[in-house]
């Protein structure tokens, strides 16, 4: 059983789910990092030298090894639950948790952020809010199939890995 973050980029898969997999006593993997430990560069360098397509099969790759853990936090980029079969088998290995956090919120987030977004690179101040509003309404059918749904703005760590602990439980 693992518990799979899934939500935008920025929504803070990452900080939680260390706090998290700290409070269940569980490992925590970040598969971006994973991906960038096997590739030696970052994403963006990913996208720029190989393309989305690339970095999206060895998201799969990575998925497909680190669901073979068990009792493992994994906070999976943005986009890992919309292709390929990984919804799939994040739901078949573990429990999927969407991070729900509104695009305005996102925004201003990942204006502060100093991680550097390929799919928003481009993307000026103006022009962010609404163009993380398309890519969440574009992800927003993999996101809602989710087995739950947190506010991640109106919740703490804690309180997130109490209503997860409470879902892995009840099932």
């Amino acid at each position: 059983m693992n518990i799979y973050l899934i939500g935008f980029m920025g929504s803070g898969k990452s900080h939680a789910g260390k706090r998290i997999a700290t409070l269940l006593h569980w490992k925590f993997i970040d598969t971006d990092r994973l991906i960038e430990k096997k590739e030696g560069m970052t994403v963006t360098e990913i996208f720029a030298s190989r393309g989305e397509e690339y970095f999206r099969s060895m998201e799969a790759e990575i998925l497909r090894e680190v669901a073979a853990k068990n009792r493992t936090v994994i906070a999976c980029g943005g986009g890992t639950p919309c292709y390929n079969e990984n919804l799939a088998l994040m739901k078949s290995t573990g429990v999927t948790v969407w991070l729900k956090i509104s695009p305005e919120s996102l925004a201003s987030r990942l204006m502060l952020s100093r991680t550097d977004r390929p799919l928003l690179h481009d993307a000026g101040p103006s022009e962010l809010r609404s163009r993380i509003a398309q890519m969440l309404d574009a992800r927003s059918h993999w996101y809602e199939q989710a087995d739950l749904i947190i506010n991640a703005e109106a919740v703490d760590e804690e309180e997130m890995a109490a209503l997860i602990a409470e879902k892995i439980r009840t099932g």
